[in-house]
């Protein structure tokens, strides 16, 4: 297909619970990482997601070879087996230098399970206020997952509802664009402004200085970091993370960023964004 677009995805609430946190709060990513990204577009696409384990009297009906095989609960979802290849950008919008604004929310989960020890279960979860997003998807590949995705967004239609992190919490787009775009490559003698976020370099390595962080031409209002998962490990079924920026500073032509690319629109507005996978 060879074909870049964004849409602007938006919620009233969103939480993207962060799995190393529960006590006191459940914390959530201020900013939308792409293994949740992916998810919601294997919701619009309609493709199925993770398996439950098999239940233990299922377990032991099991033949031998079938033992031998990854566990269920290991199983990658059929949306990350069949998009997880896809190179994305993700752009707040709306944001106050970067950040969402974000409450703490108390309630009692009823359940019985959640509740099995005789006490009462309260939650406290930190929540996203009317997040937003650009998010930009490069179609290098020609297939069925790919086309109906393409399609699915293009027309507005879910075959599944998407959601940001709670079933609640439900997601609509709008502002489909789609783009020419060639790789970026700054020249010695001008800056570049990037648009979305995109992967910082580590300033330090065993000691010793490997490049800065950050080569400004001058200060911009701000600049936001934050560590993101940016794929699953297929082994221990846990985030892979990585060090994001996101900034209105212009940045000198010897910063290396991989994978940028200069964009432009239908009416000849130009950007720079980074697509990474």
């Amino acid at each position: 297909m060879n074909k870049l677009i964004s849409v602007d995805f938006h919620a009233d609430f969103g939480c993207l619970k962060k799995a190393d946190t529960n006590d006191p709060v459940y914390l959530t990513y201020n900013m939308l990482h792409r293994p949740a990204l992916l998810g919601i577009l294997g919701a619009i696409a309609g493709l199925g997601g993770f398996e439950s384990p098999p239940s233990k009297k299922k377990r032991s009906q099991k033949s031998r070879s079938d033992k031998e095989r990854v566990p269920t609960s290991h199983r990658i979802g059929e949306y990350y087996e069949k998009l997880g290849n896809l190179q994305v950008g993700i752009r707040p919008l709306k944001h106050q230098d970067g950040n969402f604004t974000k409450l703490i929310i108390e309630y009692v989960n009823g359940v019985g399970y959640a509740n099995k020890d005789g006490g009462t279960l309260i939650v406290k979860e930190q929540t996203l206020l009317a997040p937003s997003y650009r998010c930009y998807i490069l179609f290098d590949e020609d297939n069925e997952a790919y086309q109906t995705l393409y399609e699915n967004l293009h027309k507005k239609d879910a075959v599944y509802l998407p959601y940001l992190g709670k079933n609640e919490y439900s997601i609509w787009w709008d502002n489909w664009q789609e783009y020419d775009f060639e790789p970026f490559r700054p020249t010695e003698e001008s800056s570049f402004v990037i648009h979305s976020i995109f992967t910082k370099n580590e300033p330090v390595k065993e000691g010793k200085h490997r490049r800065r962080a950050f080569n400004p031409v001058s200060l911009g209002n701000f600049t936001y970091f934050e560590r993101l998962p940016v794929r699953y490990d297929h082994q221990l079924m846990q985030y892979e993370l990585d060090d994001f920026a996101y900034t209105d500073t212009p940045l000198k032509s010897n910063y290396s960023v991989k994978g940028l690319y200069k964009l432009t629109d239908e009416k000849g507005n130009n950007e720079i964004i980074q697509l990474f996978s």
